[in-house]
């Protein structure tokens, strides 16, 4: 391996970037890579109810004889829920390209960089979710397999145990694809004026010219972005805690003068995650543009036909 191994050197680099893009604060900067956060990730994670199992109990009566007039808007919002869900997606692939642009540029907006950037963006979409139906449909027919051959019982359910090591290896195989997708071809893409397969296929020549090089990336990549997100959850819950604590003190004065109900109460929520949620995405701001430009910083050093942030 060359003695410059660029997963370690191109650490200050990235974080002096950083520092001097983001400090000292400029709020117009700050709220515009908060937005980029938003879409892109180090954002606001939904709550997991994927624990709780609803029964038919838990409804309240009448719901379930009701359930016939009822679903053509179920499916109605679910149809809708998709389609914001796809539009966000899309909007979050373009502003890979976006983000790329701003700190190549240093010319931190939104605007004169997002017309430019759909089509690209639309492309990595399409890549994206053809990556995620080949993950999804590939575990379900393993499943699928493993119940076949060893029955439906717990004969079947012993095999799925036993292989969920090989599912999790597969899974993160995928997350890594898409990880290199973005630190690399994204800005591959830029460079070149190409589409996403071209742009892997550029990147599987550096690769193979780079393997130890790669390996290293990725593994310390894996490593900080689990060390930057222990770390980021922390300073979140932090804060969102600090915030809670005049809402709190102002539901125990209306509970205690006002004898305020909970809908009432409930209605502090509203509020509270008004300030929360910016507090959440200013936080990922600094996480977010450190791992972008350190991608930009390695992806230099194992091309240096590819260097797009100036000097």
């Amino acid at each position: 391996m060359a003695e410059d191994t660029y997963a370690f050197s191109r650490l200050d680099g990235a974080f002096q970037r950083t520092k001097s893009l983001l400090w000292p604060v400029r709020w117009g900067v700050w709220l515009r890579l908060a937005l980029i956060a938003l879409f892109v990730g180090g954002g606001v994670s939904l709550p997991n109810t994927s624990g709780y199992n609803f029964e038919e109990g838990d409804l309240p009566p009448g719901v379930m004889e009701s359930l016939p007039e009822i679903a053509p808007l179920i499916v109605a919002f679910i149809l809708i829920v998709l389609a914001i869900a796809l539009v966000w997606w899309i909007i979050g692939t373009v502003l890979q390209f976006v983000f790329v642009d701003m700190l190549r540029t240093g010319d931190i907006h939104i605007r004169p960089f997002f017309g430019e950037r759909l089509g690209k963006g639309v492309r990595l979409f399409l890549f994206q979710v053809g990556l995620s139906l080949i993950l999804i449909l590939a575990m379900m027919a393993f499943i699928l397999m493993l119940v076949g051959i060893g029955g439906s019982g717990i004969g079947g359910a012993a095999f799925i145990l036993v292989f969920i090591p090989f599912i999790l290896i597969a899974a993160l195989l995928f997350g890594i694809v898409f990880l290199l997708t973005t630190d690399f071809v994204v800005p591959i893409m830029i460079h070149e004026d190409c589409g996403v397969i071209e742009g892997w296929r550029r990147l599987f020549g550096m690769i193979s010219e780079n393997v130890m090089q790669t390996v290293v990336y990725i593994v310390t990549r894996l490593v900080l972005g689990l060390i930057a997100g222990i770390v980021q959850a922390i300073l979140v819950i932090l804060a969102m805690v600090i915030i809670a604590i005049p809402f709190i003190l102002v539901g125990i004065v209306l509970l205690a003068a006002l004898q305020a109900n909970y809908v009432l109460l409930l209605a502090l929520l509203v509020p509270y995650l008004i300030i929360a949620i910016p507090v959440a995405l200013l936080i990922a701001v600094p996480f977010v543009t450190f791992f972008r430009y350190y991608g930009l910083l390695v992806l230099e050093g194992l091309a240096p036909g590819y260097r797009l942030l100036p000097e």
